[in-house]
């Protein structure tokens, strides 16, 4: 196949008659949320919906609630090997010789809080879930979607369908930064970095890697309530006397209420889920999809001002909200300075 040729295949069009019930696709992270919200949607689109569960509630929910014969859903703890291995097992009963079109990863979590106040464990947990769970589960389906590559040359070329691809649900905090998210951005950051690799890697299969990056939307991820940030904030090993001391009554509670702002949904679910459909069914879906005035925005100030201003703004940002260490403000007032020298000796 000579190279404009094989570029041509890129941009090819769905078929006219195209049949959506002969495209499988699973979608992580079923639960709640954007993931239940895609699967539904696919599933009404006349998908056959693999919809991985990880709570017994959610799969029985679905068993009680949605059952039809192109919808599946099933357990899935994509922290799991074993679990993914008996997902593997489950596509390849499902699917048979007609392979995975899609594979929509969604499942991810949110540890930690501030710096200081996150334990290694709670970003080894955020590390796990937002990006080694969406890898493994890559690595674990490729033959499911090589096989769909194979089973589509077989039909007549006017019958032939679009290239299966991979959906990833990452954030805007992939691509940049703000406080009290560093361990969700770094796993998002990894993640991305290491899905521009493969969408390279997987050119001769011609399958698509895209993501999808939401602002802030309203999710029990991304967005606790306020009982619910002071729980995970209180939990951390990390909160010891010495830190609270350090940082002060105050300071905990005005971050607490600043993250929670920082959380306020600007993006609809539906939004999302009628981006994630679109790159489902165009013919060459784009790498990235920003979703929401305000990802977009973040994305363009993060590419175009030097980093000094971005980071004064910040601190700027949180010194007027009152979200500013006790010691260093006593250290500006000349407080603790003052009381170091009159300590006795």
């Amino acid at each position: 196949m000579g190279i404009m040729s094989y570029i041509a295949t890129f941009f090819s069009s769905p078929p006219q008659n195209q049949k959506f019930a002969d495209r499988f696709v699973l979608v992580t992270g079923c639960d709640s949320g954007i993931g239940n919200l895609i699967a539904k949607a696919l599933h009404t689109r006349g998908y056959h919906v693999l919809a991985g569960c990880l709570t017994e509630a959610a799969f029985k929910d679905f068993l009680a609630n949605h059952a039809a014969p192109n919808f599946h859903p099933f357990l899935l703890d994509i922290s799991k090997d074993t679990s993914i291995q008996q997902c593997v097992r489950t596509v390849a009963n499902e699917t048979k010789e007609k392979g995975l079109f899609a594979l929509i990863n969604n499942s991810g979590s949110n540890e930690g809080f501030a710096f200081e106040f996150t334990s290694t464990e709670q970003i080894e947990k955020t590390m796990e879930a937002n990006f080694m769970g969406p890898i493994r589960m890559i690595k674990a389906l490729l033959p499911s979607l090589r096989q769909n590559i194979k089973y589509n040359l077989h039909k007549p070329a006017k019958n032939q369908d679009i290239s299966p691809r991979i959906v990833n649900i990452t954030s805007v905090l992939g691509r940049t930064t703000v406080p009290f998210y560093g361990a969700f951005s770094a796993s998002n950051h990894a993640l991305e970095a290491m899905l521009d690799t493969i969408r390279i890697e997987l050119l001769p299969w011609k399958i698509h890697i895209t993501m999808i990056e939401p602002g802030s939307i309203k999710s029990r991820v991304t967005h606790p309530d306020l009982v619910e940030i002071s729980k995970r904030f209180f939990a951390s090993p990390s909160i010891t006397e010495q830190t609270l001391n350090l940082y002060g009554e105050e300071y905990t509670q005005k971050a607490i209420e600043f993250w929670q702002r920082l959380h306020s949904g600007q993006v609809s679910l539906k939004e999302v889920v009628r981006v994630v459909v679109e790159a489902v069914e165009v013919g060459f879906p784009h790498d990235r999809y920003v979703v929401g005035t305000v990802a977009k925005v973040q994305i363009l100030v993060h590419n175009f001002l030097p980093r000094w201003v971005i980071d004064l703004a910040w601190g700027s940002m949180i010194r007027l909200v009152g979200v500013w260490p006790k010691e260093a403000r006593e250290l500006e007032e000349g407080t603790a300075i003052a009381e170091s020298t009159s300590m006795p000796r």
